[in-house]
């Protein structure tokens, strides 16, 4: 028998639907399939009021995670396969899902054979390099990445996205923008992970840690969002640096700074999306060789070569 974990943080229920979707043909008299959800001791609301929402970013960024409780899953147990489930914040990895990775707890990845699995909007890039990063500090062995992102076109996801966060509502909006979130399709689309994984069990206690979902198309670069997203990150650093030397979450002090922080975003996203489209256009032969190989960064390990 092969035993799975699957880990995962959910606020709108996108995520949950995604696990188990994916998981969907593992679930055999064959595989004993273990659920944790991650709970942060100090839990974060759903919707999300505006500041709150703001005030988590400079924690994000700097990877200063909140404490969890303990899981559920006995600590010396040895799974075979950990699927790691998780949204973005801020272009970086859900709060809970680093407070389980920077954890005693996380532990339970070292030498074990780990795929993620990322929920999100769009800009998923630099949170799925925080993510193989800190997977590699617990020793896990990370063979897949799989991403699956909201629906509809950047412009209509930059009003429904936010909606969604701070109203919790999915519907269509104004009668012509699409539902929030990920389109039931692609949740259902899924399983064939989940199936090919089934179907590929004894390759979890082999010793080649080769990626087992290659060829089923599991990441796909939207190359439009590589420069924003590099700009994006590059900005985020020094706002969430001033915003922590001014205090904790909550805090008073730092008040001004989140607020400042948030107009600019708003006023900057515009600005950083022309910008970047000027600048593809412009030096696209020459940064040609050096996209590409980004890409495949961001590919891998499950389209690696």
């Amino acid at each position: 028998m092969k035993r799975v974990l699957v880990l995962y943080y959910t606020q709108s229920g996108d995520v949950l639907r995604a696990a188990e979707s994916f998981v969907k043909f593992l679930d055999t008299p064959e595989v004993e399939l273990t659920w944790e959800c991650i709970k942060p001791k100090a839990d974060y609301p759903y919707p999300w009021k505006l500041y709150k929402f703001f005030d988590v970013f400079p924690e994000c960024i700097n990877e200063e995670p909140p404490e969890i409780y303990p899981p559920k899953f006995e600590s010396s147990k040895k799974f075979d396969l950990v699927i790691v489930t998780y949204q973005v914040w801020f272009l970086a990895p859900a709060l809970p899902i680093q407070g389980f990775l920077k954890s005693e707890y996380a532990k339970v990845l070292k030498d074990t054979k780990v795929i993620t699995l990322v929920v999100c909007r769009n800009m998923w890039h630099s949170a799925s390099e925080t993510m193989k990063k800190m997977i590699a500090e617990v020793g896990g062995i990370h063979i897949d990445n799989v991403v699956v992102t909201h629906q509809g076109p950047p412009l209509a996801t930059f009003i429904t996205t936010p909606r969604l966060l701070l109203t919790g509502k999915k519907d269509k909006f104004l009668g012509t923008l699409p539902p929030a979130g990920v389109k039931d399709e692609d949740i259902h689309a899924l399983s064939r992970f989940g199936r090919q994984i089934a179907n590929n069990l004894a390759a979890l206690t082999d010793s080649s840690n080769q990626p087992l979902l290659k060829g089923l198309g599991a990441v796909e670069v939207n190359r439009r969002y590589i420069i924003p997203e590099i700009i994006g990150r590059f900005v985020y650093n020094p706002w969430a640096k001033i915003a922590r030397f001014f205090g904790k979450p909550g805090s008073l002090r730092r008040r001004p700074i989140i607020y400042l922080f948030a107009i600019q975003l708003v006023l900057v996203i515009p600005i950083v999306l022309l910008f970047s489209l000027v600048f593809r256009v412009l030096f696209n032969p020459l940064l040609n060789k050096k996209m590409e190989a980004y890409v495949d960064v961001l590919k891998s390990p499950s389209a690696a070569g």
